[in-house]
Order: structure tokens, then sequence, then C-alpha cells
């Protein structure tokens, strides 16, 4: 299809048309056009990085165009080395991105620096019991809940995830069923993502939960007409078709781009009937484990207005994706402000990460026998909490280690003065002995700072 840019834009009748058939540009009109100073710096904004509508205030723009004009020609010429998102047979408009150089430069940064076996990944499995950093996952779980419209408090999960709350209402238990799921992502992770899989996740969440006391999120953002809301089965179709591409599919749509893509349904669609969020965030967990990123699973993950992202470049950005500005859905910002947000993450996660290790070191250098690293995660949940009661089972399901196994690690600490034992109900608990309480209090601070 030919375009004539001033046609376009200016609803001008140029030299080439005839009456009755589409008006057509002089070539030298076009090539002048495409030549305008003007133009091209608007161009490698909007190749480079991030340029929305707003942005266009602050550029001059080429003589005789106004913004309108100038953003839909922008659009046409971007959409030409357009990633168009695979077809989805509920929608009747193109869905497209441009991987510029800050998108493409961020996602091999973020599949670098999550990848099997890599720094990270290899820091995460030493310290993966530690307080400290299970609060990610607790974090991520309090995001997901917020968007389904359900206000938990973080000590309420901590404590579930603890072991020292026992679930009791409706909320308690899908917190209880979220946390057992995720400590299960790496069998998950063994499976094709087919529909069985992804209703699988969803029916063990709600597992002994009466949804009728579940609380029902709102729409997040409006939709075009266009873009209906699709039935559960066409979701799922989709989200299925992104999660098999693999090599075959097209090479600039990359695995972190597609899991972005794949979250989007969760986030602006009711796939089941509650709890959307969750299984979004638990499916994107064993995808990541699948793939080979098992970083990106510790990552927290939110959703406009969550936390200090909550700013109107964000409130844009999430908005605008539902706007047809007259070629298609154009969701090149979405792509890059999530990839952003995980990036900035993967770096909290990495320091988090460093300081943690420096707390180990100190925690190994305080004792004169061996500690291995489930024991000296132990301690640092003393540190953190210094008067905690410690159970088994959390510690079991954290490490993926038989009962036995947890059970020794407390047992050895306790045999070499550390821990003391206690009952509580029928269960045992481990807190800290005195003079041990005393110096993970200190340590404790030196960590939080």
């Amino acid at each position: 299809m030919s375009v004539c840019f001033r046609a376009m834009a200016l609803g001008e009748w140029l030299i080439g048309g005839t009456m009755g058939e589409r008006p057509k540009c002089a070539k030298e009109d076009v090539l002048a056009l495409m030549d305008d100073e003007r133009l091209r710096r608007l161009r490698s904004a909007a190749d480079v990085g991030l340029l929305l509508y707003e942005d266009l205030d602050d550029y001059e723009l080429p003589e005789g165009y106004d913004k309108d004009g100038v953003w839909k020609l922008l659009s046409a010429i971007r959409k030409q080395a357009a990633v168009f998102l695979p077809d989805d047979p509920y929608r009747s408009a193109d869905c497209w991105f441009v991987t510029t150089t800050s998108l493409a430069l961020d996602s091999k940064m973020l599949e670098i620096r999550c990848k099997t076996g890599y720094p990270l990944d290899r820091d995460i499995d030493a310290l993966k019991g530690s307080p400290f950093l299970t609060r990610s996952i607790e974090r991520t779980l309090a995001r997901a809940l917020e968007a389904e419209g359900a206000l938990v408090s973080d000590e309420r999960i901590h404590d579930i995830f603890a072991g020292r709350r026992t679930p009791r209402s409706p909320l308690d238990r899908v917190i209880s069923n979220y946390i057992e799921i995720s400590s299960n992502a790496d069998d998950l992770a063994m499976r094709e993502i087919t529909h069985g899989l992804i209703e699988t996740i969803y029916y063990r969440l709600i597992e002994g939960v009466d949804v009728e006391n579940i609380p029902r999120r709102e729409k997040v953002c409006p939709l075009d007409e266009r873009i209906q809301p699709p039935d559960s089965a066409s979701c799922i179709d989709a989200i299925c078709r992104r999660a098999r591409m693999g090599n075959e599919g097209e090479m600039r749509f990359g695995p972190i781009q597609r899991i972005i893509s794949i979250t989007w349904y969760f986030w602006n669609f009711d796939i089941f009937p509650c709890l959307n969020s969750l299984v979004g965030v638990l499916l994107r967990n064993v995808i990541a484990i699948k793939w080979g990123y098992p970083v990106l699973s510790w990552v927290p993950v939110g959703y406009y207005p969550f936390g200090d992202l909550n700013t109107p470049l964000m409130e844009s950005v999430f908005k605008s994706w539902s706007v047809d500005y007259g070629f298609g859905f154009d969701f090149t910002s979405y792509f890059i402000m999530y990839t952003r947000f995980y990036l900035k993450e993967v770096d909290r996660l990495e320091k988090t990460l460093y300081q943690l290790k420096n707390l180990n070191d100190r925690i190994g250098a305080m004792f004169d026998f061996p500690m291995n690293d489930r024991q000296k995660s132990i301690i640092s949940a003393l540190c953190k909490e210094p008067n905690a009661a410690l159970r088994i089972g959390p510690h079991q399901r954290t490490f993926a280690v038989a009962y036995a196994t947890a059970r020794a690690d407390f047992l050895d600490l306790e045999r070499h003065g550390c821990l003391v034992r206690e009952h509580e109900g029928k269960a045992f608990v481990f807190k800290a002995c005195p003079a041990l309480r005393e110096s993970v209090i200190h340590l404790g601070e030196a960590a939080t700072e």
C-alpha cells in the first residue's frame, strides 16, 4: 500500500493522483522530507530509546506538520521494521513493537545476567534460604495480590511463608498454596507449556479455597473495541503459541519480550475467574526456569501503579498500549519500560546478594566449626529476626532437601550451642541461644545497612 505522507498529515492532493485514485507523493517530496534534519532527530530518538507522543513537545517539528501528523509519520516509518506479535483471533488490528537500540541492549543484559550457571544464579543457589533474599518472593506475592484487589500485609505473608501462621482465611490458603507451587517450580518447568499446565497452576492455587470470598480486581486498562476481551481458551492458546516459538519464531521476539507478552495477558484479561495476576507470576517463574533464566523467577514483578515506578511516565506507557494512533497498537514503550523494570530489580537483587555474601563470610568467621550454606541461612534468618522461632518445614521447602537433612541442619547447630529447642504445640521450634542472640543483632544491623 503506497503512503502519501503529506496527504496523511495535511490532507493535500499532490502531483501524481487522479480523480477516484489514492493520491501519490512526488518522489522528490518524499526524499526531501526523509532528509529533513528535524525528522532525522525524531527518528533517531525513536530508534534509540523511548519516545512518547508527549515528548514531541520538546522537539522542533518538520515545517508544515503538527504533532498528530509527525506522530503518524514516525509510526508509519517505524512499523516497517516492526516485530508483529503473533496473530490472535480476538483482535482486528495489528499489535507490534520495534526492537530499539536500548530495548535490544537491555534485553540481552537481562538474558546474560539471569542465565543458568552464571554468577547471580550461583549466588542465589547458595543464599536462597536467607530471609533477606526470600523477601523478593514475598514482595512479588504482595504486589500480585494487590493487583487482584486484595491488600495483605507483608507481615502476614511472611508469617505464612515462615510457617508461623496456620492458614485460616481463604487468602491465607491462597498464600500458602502460592508458596507451595513456587517451591515446585523446577518440577513444573520440566513439562511442556500447555493448557493443562496453566490450568494445573490455577487449580493448585485455589485448592481448598472458597473462591467466592476472594476479592475480584477492577479492570486495569481500557480496551479498544478491536481488542475485545477474549475467552479463556483463546488467551491460553495465544500464551502457548508464544511459549512454543523457540528458534522457529521471530528471532527479534526474544525470550524476555515473550515472557513480558505472556504476563500481559494475565494483567489485562480474566483468563480464570480470579487470581489471574498470581497465575501469571507463577507461570512466568516456570517459563524462566524452563528457558534457562532462573534468576528472573526471583525478580519481584508488579504492575502500574505499584512502587516507585508510580509516575506519570509509567501511567502513560501502561495506558498507551490500548490506544491505536492509526497504525495498530504499538507496544514498544510497554516492552521498554517492563524490561527496564526487570533490570532495576536485578540490580537490587545483585546488591542484596553481595551484602549476603559478606554476611555469610562474617557468620562463618564467628564459629569454630564448619557450616554448610543451609546452616548459614538459619543464622542469617536470626540476624533479621533475633527472636524468631524457626521451623524445619520452611527450611526443607526452601532448599528442596529431605526432611531428615533439614532436621540435621538444626540439630547440628543445637549440638554446637547455637540454638535451643522448644515446643510450640506439637511441633519443635528452634531459637537463638542468649549469647548468639546478642551477636546476630549486631550482624543484622550491619546487613540492613
